[in-house]
């Protein structure tokens, strides 16, 4: 008989950023909706007390692995490593690419292959080391044991279904669309924006985000309207400054960006238009936590399925590199700045896709789905 219904596996620690506004918050619903998860992840340092305490509240078992020293077989080490932690359960929940791996390892019960991104074309483009480079190419392979030994999948956007379609003609047929989710209890709306336009950045910045590209948009809108861009700095980041004309920077944590992004009147997530496929599989978490407290965004065109979100609630805009676009989006950002409903449109929009309690659900709903398909 199994210890576990659900075994979820993540090599994200849940302690840092994605994993403290992603995980945990699931984790609280899954346990609360009666059922007995298991949890393994990975930590780089003694969590809080606070975490372990919460998570043990909830009902969930955490197994706690431990980061070790990067080197060129650190992936199959973990990979390994977590097949063998895995044992007793009805269903495995994995989390991105090398998690499904370790899953089908294991040989324990049928897999959902949670697909955050498109992992090996993402790393690929970002990496500047040749070697790793290559290293990251080749763990494409990851993605085609997942599509093969997988009994579900769910992805963070619509747009990234066909082409994994065409990837893998033998794609599991039961799929969901769950997008990154937001504890919206937590980042709260505030209804009124700043009287001086405050634009700010957020968490960690690699070679997929377009700085440049953000300065000149930035560069533009203080053309019409007096603007000052910030960065929110997380203790992690190996970077000092961001190059972007920020005039203030200061350290924070994912638990304390519910109280900052109050204070400012936009948020920047401007990824590289040059990026490939993976673009199609992006969803970044700074963007949904930014509009649940009711402040518009600005992305780069082909973001995920955020093209269609901000257009349909008029809660942000969407860059896609030429001068003339950069003056018009400048333009459209100091109207919706200027609109006292504006706060109201970019809550609803993450009310109806971003909402915690809704991903959850859908999880809770799929679940059984898979058990039944593998009776």
């Amino acid at each position: 008989m199994s210890d576990f219904d659900l075994t979820y596996v993540t090599v994200d620690s849940v302690c840092e950023g994605v994993g403290s506004s992603q995980i945990l918050p699931l984790m609280q619903r899954l346990s609360q909706n009666g059922l007995k998860v298991q949890l393994i992840s990975y930590e780089k340092s003694r969590p809080e007390s606070s975490f372990e305490q919460t998570l043990k509240e909830i009902g969930v078992d955490w197994k706690q692995l431990r980061f070790q020293k990067e080197h060129k077989f650190s992936a199959i080490y973990r990979i390994s490593q977590l097949a063998r932690s895995i044992s007793n359960t009805k269903l495995i929940h994995a989390r991105s690419d090398m998690p499904t791996v370790s899953a089908v390892l294991s040989k324990e019960g049928p897999i959902l292959w949670d697909i955050r991104s498109l992992w090996s074309d993402q790393r690929s483009f970002i990496e500047s080391n040749p070697l790793k480079k290559k290293a990251a190419e080749l763990s494409r392979g990851f993605e085609w044991l997942a599509s093969k030994n997988s009994t579900a999948i769910s992805t963070l956007t619509h747009q990234v279904v066909p082409l994994l379609e065409e990837r893998y003609p033998n794609l599991p047929k039961l799929r969901i669309v769950v997008p990154t989710v937001v504890d919206l209890d937590r980042f709260r709306l505030s209804r009124e924006l700043p009287s001086k336009v405050l634009g700010l950045y957020s968490g960690t910045f690699n070679r997929y985000y377009d700085l440049n590209l953000s300065k000149k948009f930035t560069g533009f809108l203080n053309l019409i309207v007096p603007t000052e861009v910030h960065w929110a700095k997380p203790k992690e980041s190996p970077q000092e400054y961001l190059g972007v004309g920020e005039a203030r920077i200061f350290e924070s944590t994912q638990q304390s960006m519910a109280n900052i992004l109050k204070d400012y009147s936009f948020g920047l997530s401007v990824c590289r238009l040059d990026a490939g496929p993976s673009l199609k599989a992006a969803m970044p978490t700074k963007i949904a936590e930014f509009l649940a407290t009711g402040r518009p965004v600005v992305v780069n065109k082909g973001l995920g399925d955020f093209d269609e979100y901000l257009t349909e609630f008029n809660a942000g805009v969407i860059l896609d590199g030429s001068e003339s676009n950069l003056r018009n989006m400048a333009h459209n950002l100091a109207e919706i700045l200027a609109d006292p409903e504006t706060p109201m449109r970019c809550r609803a929009l993450a009310e109806k896709y971003f909402d915690v309690d809704n991903g959850a659900q859908k999880y809770l709903d799929l679940y059984p789905k898979i058990l039944r398909k593998t009776q």
